[in-house]
């Protein structure tokens, strides 16, 4: 988890528990313990089994709904998403550090009439859904609302998934823990210092209040990291790592930047990795260079190729010709380069991206008449496997670096038997794992007539080419 998920579950955890003082939590805690039917512990230890779930079921209910909503209409992250999300925690801290009262306030309690006409474990689920849902109940902190305002804002499924759990958890664990024992005198004394103690409920929402202003840091300082920062004007097709940065200017001319000075290259589609770099030299071969002397290593043929990608054992291009795209890597070994391996084709209308290298690891887009792939392949082996795919978005251009895979997502539209990437809102730079949890969260967005085109990756940036009225520019945001 990210340390954003982590705050936020963090808050909703507290925030879930904060809610134990409503008069539905302590009815929970009446209802499911010894006294409250007639099972006695037996019955009270089934019913506490159930509870958690319900609760948990009703906390990704609300909080999960609202991320994929968020989603579905303004996509996951991005920039203004995080200042609002931020925004939305910090005026809710402010509310419950000054103690405001609840507004608005759902004045509904828990249907009690339930445990007499349904099994004790099946009311008690039922139950923890309404207390997890949070907004079927009495709501006993700004934090509920702010929590469902940041889950849509930020509108990525992840957060909503670490906030819904963890909402949930928290209004059972109070819950858990007294009920068994409510008829004793610990948990006695604890429901009555809850309902005769202000000071304590006042607490906790000071608590709800650190929370949250922490977790509001944390998008602020996101939506800042996440400013674009001018890499190159009019150049475009990035290769990047912590030593320097490769790419092309209109001309179609290589150029290595690294250490403030700039060095031309003697090819065009220029790639970086370890000690290497590769160049395409007339579209016809593939040139290998020492990195820092530049001395010429190995040319392999291969027509037809018009993107390379090199690693400190590999080297991998893609070849288009008669309308068929193919990805082909070939071992480096002592300065040497082996025969080619083919890895991928595609014939039209499927289309194959221009490979990424890192180490032994492969990635590349594939595109077909139905559906875009990201796909991830450990050269050495025959299969591959896909990190995000979407039958309804473009996926294109992707990078890989440190368990990392960045991309770019834009909304597809038809044209005949035809799939194309439309310049919009959301258009987005993503980056998620390379173990496929997901579409992954948004490290920077772009809309109007611009086009987010290749990307490049290293350990602590993310770098893309922004193509816009005939013009090219490269920026990078921080990862």
């Amino acid at each position: 988890m990210s340390a954003l998920e982590l705050a936020l579950a963090a808050a909703a955890l507290l925030i879930g528990a904060t809610g134990t003082f409503s008069p539905c939590g302590l009815s929970a805690i009446d209802t499911i313990g010894p006294t409250g039917h007639t099972g006695g512990r037996r019955i009270t230890a089934a019913a506490c089994a159930t509870f958690l779930p319900g609760a948990v079921a009703g906390g990704l209910i609300t909080f999960g709904s609202l991320a994929v909503l968020g989603d579905l209409l303004h996509g996951a992250g991005g920039r203004a998403a995080y200042v609002a999300g931020a925004a939305i925690a910090l005026f809710a801290a402010i509310l419950e550090l000054r103690g405001t009262r609840i507004v608005p306030q759902i004045r509904r309690q828990l249907p009690e009439h339930w445990r007499r006409v349904m099994p004790m474990p099946l009311a008690a689920a039922l139950y923890g859904v309404l207390l997890g849902l949070g907004f079927t109940t009495f709501v006993l902190s700004f934090g509920v609302w702010a929590l469902a305002g940041v889950s849509f804002a930020l509108g990525s499924p992840a957060v909503g998934l670490a906030i819904g759990v963890a909402f949930g958890v928290g209004r059972a664990i109070p819950v858990l823990a007294l009920a068994p024992i409510v008829d004793g005198p610990f948990a006695t004394r604890c429901t009555q210092l809850m309902a005769e103690r202000p000071g304590l409920y006042r607490g906790f929402r000071l608590g709800d209040a650190a929370a949250l202003a922490l977790a509001a840091a944390i998008m602020a300082s996101t939506a800042t990291a996440g400013a674009d920062r001018l890499e190159v004007e009019g150049g475009a097709d990035p290769s990047a790592d912590l030593r320097g940065l490769a790419f092309q200017l209109p001309d179609q001319s290589g150029v290595l930047r690294a250490g403030g000075d700039s060095t031309s290259l003697p090819g065009t589609d220029p790639a970086i990795g370890a000690r290497y770099v590769a160049v395409i030299d007339g579209g016809e071969r593939v040139a290998l260079f020492r990195r820092t002397s530049l001395r010429r290593v190995d040319t392999v043929y291969a027509p037809g190729a018009d993107a390379v990608a090199v690693s400190k054992g590999w080297l991998a291009y893609r070849t288009r010709r008669n309308g068929n795209d193919r990805i082909a890597a070939r071992r480096i070994r002592g300065g040497n380069v082996g025969e080619p391996r083919g890895l991928a084709k595609a014939s039209g209308p499927a289309q194959l991206g221009q490979p990424d290298l890192r180490k032994d690891l492969l990635v590349f887009a594939k595109a077909t008449r139905d559906r875009n792939l990201i796909v991830t392949r450990k050269l050495g082996r025959r299969s591959g496997t896909v990190v995000v795919g979407s039958g309804s978005a473009a996926l294109s251009n992707p990078s890989v670096r440190g368990g990392k895979v960045l991309y770019v997502r834009a909304r597809r539209e038809r044209q005949g038997h035809q799939s194309i990437a439309v310049p919009d809102l959301r258009q987005r730079l993503m980056l998620t794992s390379i173990h496929g949890r997901g579409r992954g969260h948004t490290l920077y967005s772009l809309g109007g007539n611009a086009v987010l085109w290749s990307t490049a990756l290293t350990a602590k940036r993310a770098y893309v080419t922004i193509l816009r009225g005939g013009q090219e520019r490269i920026v990078s945001v921080a990862r």
